[in-house]
């Protein structure tokens, strides 16, 4: 083993950590509702998505924080999310996987649905600059509708 490269992996770990620390720091903030502190979490030109539904009125990709402010406001409207559980983090140069787990439940209707999801978060100069989720569509079209 090259002893020269011991170093550089460490920095390497330890830059991947952060990353993952950081995206765990936006969960925590939304368990609390704390909407200054995602908003600090994120860069001003955040893209914020999930897959178009017709029957789900958050579908769709924001910009920007009055993007993403629109999409908490629609959600708020539109269901509560009863369970969020992260449960696996992966990370890579620029990029945090989060896979895991939600229940939620769709206002108009009362109807809840569950789905496993992936998360997948881009970060650049320590600011969530991209969130995009991915989840069972059909399901939560199928609460909405």
């Amino acid at each position: 083993m090259n002893l020269l490269l011991i170093p550089r992996l460490r920095i390497k770990r330890v830059a991947m950590n952060k990353k993952i620390e950081l995206v765990k720091q936006l969960y925590d903030a939304f368990s609390k509702k704390d909407i200054h502190t995602i908003l600090g979490l994120l860069s001003e030109d955040i893209e914020w998505g999930e897959p178009e539904n017709p029957f789900n009125p958050a579908g769709g990709t924001r910009k920007g924080h009055s993007g993403f402010m629109e999409w908490i406001n629609i959600g708020k409207d539109a269901e509560d999310i009863l369970v969020l559980e992260p449960k696996h983090f992966l990370t890579s140069k620029d990029s945090v996987a989060v896979a895991g787990y939600m229940k939620c439940l769709a206002k108009p209707t009362g109807k809840v649905y569950e789905s496993d999801f992936v998360h997948l978060v881009k970060i650049k100069d320590n600011k969530i600059q991209k969130f995009q989720e991915f989840f069972d569509t059909y399901i939560a079209g199928e609460a909405f509708h």
